[in-house]
């Protein structure tokens, strides 16, 4: 699949960022070829001095309804032989699941009356059999808005109710605050608290809690600490700086690209070799350079006890696989198996799913395979499809009543996954019977793009809409920039998705660093953050002495560094760490400690002290949750207390609610959630569907993407395009082919 990664901002239209503001792009030397730009910048003094217009003349999206283009307008779609048999072997499996359809009746056997749920009255037929079928495989097909939350927590209640052991029951999902509203949902449904010896959480938080749970049986340090992505970039940067590949060569791939292709490869299940062939074909030259670094990357980590997040998953796959012993107990343990969302599940982390249920076999897969739309993670949407080869004997349920959108919106989002080469074939329905055909607009340029949002965004406003049922959804983040500008000149507040995670700020990672410290001595990549505020300590000396801590029994006595200019600093540093790492000090105390020693280091660095001490106050705040040091920084590394900070002078505990502003998001931060009304700009063919989608499987990603950005609306959908938009080495005029593929009754086409 080609990196689709919302992370990995795709490149603005260079001529359009230079006719705002050319400067910028001289300046930060983004034109790639030096003729191109020079072409482009004569382009941009011509049209201010009224030689040639901003728009050429074209009859570039002239027409009188998107159905009147020809197919012919629109590049195929390559599907090479291999692509070709894959999408064919999905087509047969799929279409199998429809030649077996389940009996949805309830087992006359099965006395439900005596139980304190009413799960008949509670759930509809397909979601009632999802819960009830407990013995033997299950996949549940849930279409977006379906229910799917109800479903697993009927479904866990249920189990408990007919005496399964809580303890016996694994619960996966992506996010461990869904893992934790559904089990808190659980207890309210049953009035106790059994829910709560259930095992339930994510894939990396849960390999995290078992790794150091069977450390000795592993072979792992029982103290390990987690490395962030930042982390592990920073180690890559040090061993690419030591090798010198940075300074031989200045189109040597970045510390952040490299770690891409090696978590890729990793959660591909896939070699660095094979990934840089298929996704990176311009660092070819590079391969042998990229293996050493990442030889270098597994083997630091190992010298300092540490582990990524990929190590977490890996590591615990490998184990299952490798230890008969581990095995067997896991499997023994977790009894009843469920995972979340398993459209988004990795090769690795199916692996262990099969591994832990492969001897009991009760086994219930949650997901859509029309919302796989994580690729560039290395999620795997075969891994749905190809679940009924995994288990032959499963019963397949679609769930297809939808509780989210009105029928016409339904309407719409169904012609889309309609026309879709892979997947399984569902039609979604609702009771909600409310009409609000969904609009389709085309504007003159992206000005006028905005303004018509804005407008109809104030529209809805009046008509008592709250601003946070409104959401603007992007391909990519650059499509939004004249929709910020026109609603901050109106005076509409909202919050854009994305900004500094609160585990990314700087100050926050140096507490953090500190405290790893204090727990595993050799975490080099903890020191290397904090020996960066010791005068006279380079990066250099930083690696001898951090190699020093290394191998001393006690790594924070310094007494071998007294003829140091720095050993003052180091002897304070030290005191301060041995302090912090006294049992009789609670978490709380040991940030309390830390906090005294780095204030006055963070005050002689940052005008902005005060504001930024106010986080380091939230974290001992939270802190005060917690017990062990271990679960912490466990959790901190996993799951940080604030998923986007948008506003960086402002410390933030939790995300919330944005109460009364419009939302602008890309789709995949998206996904989810929903709004009463939703509006999708630049939907123009280059765009969405992205110009990088080139064979049937990108392309089938783009279109689960645009439905999963149209199933967000509740109630009113608004799609828009400008006639045309210039890059300087494309332009995009032709409506995206996915709105051609709709049928013509199913929405309001307007046109400026």
């Amino acid at each position: 699949m080609a990196k689709s990664n919302e992370d990995e901002k795709e490149k603005e239209p260079a001529s359009e960022a230079i006719r705002d503001n050319p400067d910028r792009f001289l300046h930060e030397g983004q034109l790639a070829d030096p003729d191109s730009g020079a072409e482009l910048l004569n382009n941009f003094l011509a049209r201010i001095s009224g030689q040639i217009s901003v728009v050429p003349d074209t009859d570039a999206g002239e027409f009188d309804d998107i159905k009147s283009i020809p197919w012919s307008e629109y590049p195929e779609i390559e599907v090479s032989p291999d692509l070709g048999k894959k999408v064919t072997d999905l087509q047969v499996i799929a279409s199998s699941i429809d030649k077996r359809a389940f009996d949805l009746g309830i087992d006359p056997g099965l006395d439900l009356s005596k139980l304190k749920v009413n799960y008949s009255g509670s759930l509809n037929p397909a979601q009632l059999a999802a819960v009830l079928i407990t013995e033997k495989p299950v996949l549940v097909i849930a279409g977006a808005g379906s229910g799917k939350t109800r479903v697993i927590v009927h479904r866990v209640s249920f189990l408990i109710e007919k005496g399964v052991d809580a303890q016996s029951i694994l619960l996966l999902t992506f996010t461990r605050k869904a893992a934790r509203e559904m089990l808190e949902r659980v207890e309210i449904l049953l009035h106790d608290k059994t829910a709560g010896n259930i095992t339930g959480g994510t894939f990396h938080s849960f390999a995290a809690f078992i790794l150091r749970k069977y450390s000795s049986m592993l072979n792992l340090p029982p103290n390990f600490t987690i490395i962030d992505t930042s982390d592990s970039e920073d180690i890559i940067d040090l061993i690419r700086t030591e090798l010198k590949f940075s300074s031989k060569d200045k189109k040597f791939p970045k510390k952040s690209r490299i770690y891409d292709i090696i978590s890729y490869a990793r959660n591909k299940n896939s070699s660095i070799r094979s990934i840089i062939h298929e996704q990176y074909t311009g660092l070819i030259d590079y391969i042998p350079h990229i293996e050493l670094i990442y030889s270098g990357y597994a083997k630091y980590k190992t010298l300092s006890r540490i582990l990524d997040f990929d190590d977490l998953i890996e590591v615990l796959r490998d184990s299952l696989r490798d230890n008969d012993r581990f095995r067997q107990i896991l499997q023994d343990h977790y009894r009843y198996v469920m995972v979340d969302e398993f459209q988004d599940t990795n090769l690795v982390q199916k692996e262990i799913v099969d591994f832990i249920a492969g001897k009991h076999r009760r086994i219930m897969v949650v997901g859509d395979d029309s919302q796989s739309i994580y690729a560039f993670r290395g999620a795997n949407y075969e891994n749905i499809l190809r679940f009924p080869e995994t288990y032959r004997d499963c019963v397949v349920i679609k769930i297809e009543e939808n509780y989210r959108s009105n029928q016409t919106i339904l309407d719409f989002t169904n012609s889309i996954i309609e026309n879709a080469r892979i997947g399984y074939k569902k039609k979604l329905f609702t009771k909600n019977l409310r009409q609000s055909v969904p609009v389709i607009r085309r504007v003159f340029g992206q000005r006028e793009e905005a303004e018509f949002i804005v407008d109809r965004i104030m529209e809805l406003s009046e008509k008592n809409v709250p601003l946070n049922e409104i959401a603007v959804l992007n391909r990519a983040d650059w499509h939004n920039r004249y929709i910020q500008t026109e609603m901050s000149k109106r005076g509409i507040p909202y919050v854009v998705v994305g900004g500094f995670r609160f585990n990314e700020r700087m100050h926050v990672k140096d507490i953090i660093s500190y405290l790893r410290i204090t727990y595993n001595p050799a975490d080099a990549v903890a020191w290397h953050r904090v020996l960066k505020y010791i005068g006279g300590v380079g990066q250099i000396t930083a690696v001898s002495l951090i190699g020093e801590f290394q191998k001393s029994s006690d790594p924070f006595s310094f007494e071998s560094f007294k003829q140091k200019k720095f050993y003052t600093e180091l002897l304070t540093l030290g005191r301060m760490l041995a302090k912090a790492s006294r049992s009789e000090y609670s978490l709380t105390q040991k940030i309390e400690i830390i906090k005294d020693y780095y204030a006055p280091i963070l005050k002689a660095r940052e005008d902005d002290f005060l504001i930024r001490m106010q986080d380091v106050d939230v974290l001992i705040d939270l802190s005060r949750k917690y017990k062990d040091l271990d679960r912490f920084l466990s959790d901190f590394a996993l799951d940080p207390p604030s998923k986007r900070v948008a506003d960086q002078s402002q410390p933030l505990i939790d995300e919330g609610e944005e109460q009364g502003k419009v939302t602008i998001s890309t789709v995949h931060s998206a996904k989810g959630l929903e709004w009463y009304a939703v509006f999708i700009p630049h939907a123009l063919e280059g765009l969405f569907p992205s110009n990088r989608a080139t064979d049937i499987e990108e392309m089938e990603e783009e279109r689960r993407l645009f439905y999963v950005a149209c199933s967000r609306a509740k109630e009113e959908l608004y799609i828009t395009f400008p006639r045309n938009i210039y890059s300087y080495d494309a332009f995009f005029h032709l409506p995206s082919r996915f709105l051609l593929e709709i049928d013509r009754e199913k929405y309001v086409f307007d046109k400026d």
